[in-house]
């Protein structure tokens, strides 16, 4: 009997074994040695840590597996209640033998045959291996009726060391604000990739106004975020902070530049309208005031010098009647009948 126990337990002693766990897989099963180990993520944080726990269930019907919070000297394992000693057939030398421990226990943890017992919580950070090294030593009572009965306890045998090392990753489902803004982000970088905003001055809208509800809604997210990180006063260090400002980043990164050009379209100066001192004048009346200039200059002792002072005026009516853009006098100078008069008397004045 004690060879087939032997040979099972050697055969898994000192393993590894990953554990992927997250919120569609909240718990996993090792069968290992004499025992089950269960893994379950039981709950998470805002900063993306994960409290998990490991449960261990012993298979045996007469061994008992016992997990040490202390490294005892061997002979101060004699002291314990129950009183435990080293097998014969326990490796390394008699007397000098140290126990290896489960960092996470306070005392001796006895896990009793047919027993679950569940140890001390762990955390664990988001995507991030975090090491559980259980040192499971197997033990057998040894049973004799005159120790129990004048002691009240038995005497323990460690048989074996079993050394099982968990890798645990937990991966965190962010925060519902978080998968909303992620989407937002990657849907505004996939908006703004398939425009051409048009660098052209003569373009219009302007490549300012092109780009303003873009960049409008870069401020929006960013502003939203940084809310988000106040209201839970986040520091950087935290994991909350970091995936929250590595969309900030995103953003940040966006360079309006990569997507500006030419649009290639012909692009026109658009026209000023005119609007001047004579705008609300009738042909009629510009023709007058012209004829009034011609009749100053040619009546005048110094034509030259009474020209000079009155061709702006002169050009500023003839401009008035003619310019395209003058909402008064555009859709009726072709077909006026002032409009050989007033050409004439200005090109009179011009002549003089």
């Amino acid at each position: 009997m004690s060879f087939l126990f032997f040979a099972a337990i050697g055969s898994y002693a000192d393993e590894q074994q990953r554990v992927n766990l997250n919120d569609g897989h909240t718990k996993e099963q090792i069968h290992f040695g004499d025992c089950n180990i269960f893994v379950t993520k039981v709950d998470s944080d805002d900063d993306g840590n994960a409290k998990v726990t490991v449960e261990i269930e012993n298979l045996e019907e007469t061994n008992v597996i016992i997990l040490f919070g202390h490294a005892y000297p061997e002979k101060e394992l004699k002291k314990l209640s129950p009183s435990i000693t080293f097998d014969k057939n326990f490796p390394g030398m008699k007397g000098h033998r140290n126990i290896d421990t489960y960092k996470d226990a306070r005392n001796v943890i006895f896990i009793e045959p047919s027993e679950k017992i569940l140890l001390p919580e762990i955390q664990v950070k988001s995507g991030e291996l975090q090491l559980c090294r259980l040192p499971l030593y197997i033990a057998k009572y040894k049973a004799k009726s005159f120790w129990r009965a004048s002691n009240g306890r038995n005497k323990m045998l460690l048989m074996e060391k079993q050394i099982l090392e968990l890798e645990i990753k937990v991966e965190v489902k962010p925060d519902e604000d978080y998968v909303r803004l992620e989407g937002e982000c990657n849907t505004l970088i996939e908006e703004i990739s398939k425009q051409k905003f048009c660098n052209n001055p003569k373009h219009k809208p302007s490549l300012e106004s092109q780009e303003l509800p873009y960049k409008t809604k870069i401020v929006k997210i960013k502003t939203e975020i940084d809310e988000i990180v106040n209201r839970h006063n986040w520091y950087s260090r935290d994991r909350g902070y970091e995936i929250y400002n590595a969309l900030k980043q995103k953003l940040d990164m966006i360079d309006f530049s990569v997507y500006e050009g030419d649009c290639g379209r012909k692009h026109s100066t658009p026209s000023r309208r005119h609007n001047c001192k004579y705008c609300n004048s009738s042909l009629q009346q510009i023709y007058h005031k012209l004829d009034d200039y011609y009749k100053k200059i040619y009546n005048s002792s110094n034509r030259k010098a009474t020209k000079e002072s009155v061709m702006a005026d002169v050009d500023l009516l003839y401009k008035c009647c003619t310019d395209g853009n003058c909402s008064k006098h555009a859709s009726s100078w072709n077909s006026s009948d002032y409009k050989s008069k007033i050409t004439d008397r200005y090109n009179r004045i011009s002549n003089f």
